[in-house]
């Protein structure tokens, strides 16, 4: 786990939440700085807060409503972008953010808690199990502990069986995995099609330079130039091939932050969107 010194930035109205999070991480030994508990008696608040900020390497944003209109969280991000601090934005509460917030992937407790959660201990180096102290805050912004769960019907291999288990949404969709699988077979058939158009040029140069130009076979030289040009055609198939899996890479790194958009929004998607998510990704696997 790194040693760095983490700011925690956010709005008054957020303070419950955010002296919550930043007591279960200093439990769990991070270094994390916030106002409230970081500034003695006696200390000015504006001076505490600039060297505070000027100290430590990254920068955790509470994102809300309140935090995004905030004149001193503004002031804070701005100072964090500019002198190029690491960043660690939390979404506790659907909010516009503005547009330079916006190119930072951001840890939604909104939508995907688990996720959110998983993705803020890979950040600061933590284990897994470290997750039951975080989702202890969770209350404090009224979200439940995981993403809503679904039963699932399927069919036991051995028994043949129906049965019916419960699944995450998020386990629906074709997973991260499965669609960088997709762009390797791409990449490997990539690979296959350039082999097989080399191996026609060379047959083509050999069958041009046998006819053409020696006295194993007499045979016309347009003959000889027509033969050439037909095996010439056997790597159009191949040439064509090779195009569309470099569209289908493209498409599938597409559907990789398309699938991270929606399991934002897990809880909130229909079976239909599921399903037409899934079969953009078969359709990119096709050839």
């Amino acid at each position: 786990m790194s040693a760095e010194t983490i700011f925690v930035s956010y709005s008054s109205k957020d303070r419950p939440f955010a002296i919550g999070l930043v007591k279960e991480l200093q439990s769990l030994g991070v270094n994390v700085w916030i106002d409230q508990l970081g500034i003695g008696l006696g200390e000015n608040w504006d001076d505490a807060i600039e060297e505070a900020l000027e100290k430590s390497e990254t920068l955790m944003l509470i994102l809300s409503p309140t935090s995004v209109e905030s004149p001193n969280v503004q002031d804070e991000v701005s100072i964090a972008i500019n002198t190029k601090k690491k960043m660690v934005p939390i979404l506790i509460e659907e909010c516009k953010l503005p547009m330079r917030w916006q190119r930072r992937q951001y840890a939604d407790l909104t939508n995907n808690p688990d996720k959110a959660i998983h993705d803020i201990l890979s950040f600061l180096g933590l284990k897994e199990k470290a997750s039951a102290n975080l989702k202890k805050v969770l209350k404090l912004i009224g979200v439940s502990e995981a993403p809503k769960k679904v039963i699932a019907n399927t069919t036991e291999e051995s028994t043949g069986k129906a049965i019916q288990t419960e699944v995450h949404l998020e386990d629906l969709l074709v997973s991260e995995d499965e669609i960088n699988r997709a762009s390797k077979m791409h990449e490997k058939g990539i690979k296959k099609n350039w082999k097989m158009i080399i191996v026609v040029g060379v047959l083509s140069l050999v069958t041009f330079g046998v006819l053409g130009f020696t006295n194993l076979i007499t045979v016309p030289f347009w003959i000889a130039a027509v033969g050439s040009l037909a095996l010439n055609l056997l790597s159009i198939n191949p040439f064509g091939a090779i195009k569309k899996r470099e569209r289908n890479i493209d498409l599938l790194e597409l559907l990789k932050l398309k699938r991270e958009r929606l399991t934002r929004v897990m809880n909130k998607l229909s079976d239909t969107e599921i399903e037409k998510f899934n079969t953009e990704f078969y359709n990119y696997i096709k050839i």
